[in-house]
């Protein structure tokens, strides 16, 4: 998924013991720890982390700081049978079980507090075959790297641009970015997945047509532990063209009005293109990216519509693919931020009476606080897809994501306030529908602003392959 526009600084992650056992959410219901405290024993397949030992802050890091819940044990899998290896210590030790690749679930629901959660940062091995144009990855591999991997063949997946998100992460959700419009969703191009079930045993969807349905938008950690994927790759572009326009200092009415001709422009977007309405204090910026080896005519003339107006204009770069994708990779250091999905939305009427009450909160909030707007449709939206995957919105022409970044744990609280104040704005004013990847603990009826009408669907998974309920989270799918 694109990261923002505008990125705060990232700055070096230490993780300090005192800061990491204070303010554990609560929505993490700790459990007990036994009192025997003698790890279980580590193999060539998993090694097993306790508290005390020299490894474990390091494999308990995630991208989000404001999440500072600890596991009881961390197991970091080598391969497949070392996850099922941990699966059946969690079972033994009655733990549940949290499950981290890349580690930037924005509510942290890669990890646990109390519970055991299995890292499979060290499981990213790609293998391209040139024979059937398929890449076949593991799950801890991210998105940065697979770009990298995939150019020498001059192919890519269709995702997003933060290099450090994990693919599998990405895709069990969904997945969207600068080519969804042209090549669909990154859980359209998966073919094939094997997973460890909540009871250790291991599935291959060539043999279950309904495991990969899942996995294609019904979230992570629910009912598995993904340990291989195998997509379809497409053709890398030649090109790829960034054109973006600054507009400060607006007022509330001002920046809905933009709003308003973006919105109106998005419609003759060309599918080889992608922007993003980027609302930041008092100042906008709207970014647009297109792979065609030169504009068409109706790029240009939305170009010229967007220049009007604009305080600044980036002079166009015309970039080789993988450098132009690397311009957006965004940071790698861990921070401080609460963001969540602000709602899809089929036009601008959905969001017209929201949006200068929002740009006020937003230009008020005394923190860094965004307001993003994404194109989606094109191949996203492609007659036929609804029934090949469990991601249920393929109606809605674009998703929205608030974001707040801080620098201070002292400052969680007013950071989650601003949030929570803004999304009720959009929740009061019909905004039902979520992105999975963008959760919010807060969010009332997740099961169906995530999953629609298949989360019964996602239920009768969820018994089949985790009776006992052992992999969880918040939001995770309920038996």
């Amino acid at each position: 998924m694109p990261d923002s526009t505008i990125n705060p600084q990232r700055r070096q992650f230490l993780l300090d013991a005192l800061v990491l056992a204070a303010s554990i959410p609560a929505f993490y219901y700790p459990v007990a720890a036994n009192a025997d405290n003698t790890a279980p024993p580590s193999s060539n397949n998993v090694r097993f982390l306790q508290r005390n030992d020299a490894n474990y802050l390091k494999h308990r890091q995630i991208f989000n700081k404001r999440i500072t819940a600890m596991p009881k044990i961390i197991a970091v899998c080598a391969n497949e049978k070392g996850v099922q290896e941990a699966v059946a210590y969690a079972r033994q030790a009655a733990l549940p079980i949290a499950v981290k690749s890349g580690g930037h679930s924005f509510e942290g629901f890669s990890i646990n507090d109390g519970g055991l959660m299995i890292d499979l940062s060290g499981m990213n091995k790609p293998q391209y075959n040139a024979t059937t144009k398929r890449l076949i990855i593991q799950p801890g591999a991210k998105l940065g790297g697979v770009y990298e991997y995939l150019n020498q063949y001059k192919r890519l997946i269709p995702a997003g641009s933060c290099a450090g998100v994990g693919v599998a992460g990405l895709t069990l959700g969904g997945g969207y970015g600068f080519f969804g419009r042209q090549f669909g969703l990154t859980c359209d191009s998966l073919q094939r997945v094997r997973m460890v079930d909540g009871t250790g045993k291991v599935h291959d969807s060539k043999d279950n047509a309904e495991l990969l349905w899942a996995c294609k938008g019904g979230g992570n950690g629910n009912f598995g532990i993904i340990t291989e994927l195998e997509f379809n790759t497409h053709p890398t572009p030649t090109y790829f063209s960034s054109h973006r326009y600054k507009y400060r200092n607006l007022t509330p009415e001002a920046a809905t009005q933009l709003a308003e001709r973006w919105f109106e422009l998005m419609k003759n977007l060309p599918n080889t293109a992608y922007s993003s309405w980027v609302l930041n204090g008092k100042h906008l910026t709207v970014l647009l990216t297109d792979t065609a080896p030169t504009p068409s005519a109706a790029l240009k003339t939305i170009l010229a519509k967007l220049k009007t107006g604009a305080t600044e204009v980036m002079t166009p770069r015309k970039d080789s693919f993988l450098a132009g994708i690397q311009r957006y990779k965004g940071g790698v250091d861990p921070m401080y931020f609460k963001n969540v999905s602000a709602g899809y939305y089929r036009s601008f009427s959905d969001i017209k009476t929201l949006l200068p009450a929002i740009a006020k909160k937003i230009a008020a909030a005394k923190m860094t606080t965004l307001l993003q707007i994404n194109t989606l449709g094109g191949e996203i939206n492609k007659e036929g897809m609804a029934s090949t995957a469990a991601y249920p919105h393929r109606a809605f022409g674009f998703l929205g994501e608030l974001q707040t970044y801080y620098d201070k744990a002292t400052q969680t609280k007013e950071a989650e306030s601003i949030v929570r104040e803004i999304q009720g704005m959009l929740t009061a004013g019909g905004i039902k529908a979520h992105y999975r990847n963008y959760p919010d603990v807060e969010i009332k009826a997740w099961e169906t602003a995530y999953y629609g009408d298949n989360y019964p669907r996602l239920q009768a998974l969820k018994r089949q392959f985790d009776p006992d309920n052992r992999i969880r989270h918040p939001q995770s799918v309920r038996l």
